[in-house]
């Protein structure tokens, strides 16, 4: 299992062992964000989450304190210059398809030209 902060700097890994749910333990019921959640009858702990709309199944687990625990140290930001320069970026690398995208306004056409 691997556990991020949301800005990428703290981890947590663990593993724990996968086990069978028999689907009778359990009843399901749609939240507000439109997932499937599931619960133990036993005693109503949440369990699952499926998000349909993400195609994401979610097993929900207590984080045990002896995981792996990493902080990483938030690194200088590096200009795009001096990482296509680096890297001696070369535009005929990269096809930019724009009109799907941009259809769906996700982005604004650029030219390759732009990526220089």
């Amino acid at each position: 299992m691997l556990l991020k902060s949301d800005d990428l700097l703290e981890v947590g890994i663990f593993e724990f062992e996968t086990t069978v749910y028999p689907e009778d333990q359990f009843h399901w019921q749609w939240n507000e964000n439109h997932n499937l959640e599931g619960y133990l009858k036993a005693n109503d702990e949440h369990k699952f989450t499926w998000q349909p709309h993400g195609s994401q199944f979610t097993i929900i687990e207590d984080v045990p304190k002896d995981r792996l625990a990493i902080r990483i140290k938030k690194p200088h930001l590096i200009d795009r210059e001096t990482v296509l320069g680096t890297l001696k970026f070369d535009a005929s690398w990269v096809e930019i398809l724009p009109a799907a995208l941009a259809r769906k306004g996700i982005i604004q056409p650029i030219g390759l030209a732009e990526l220089k």
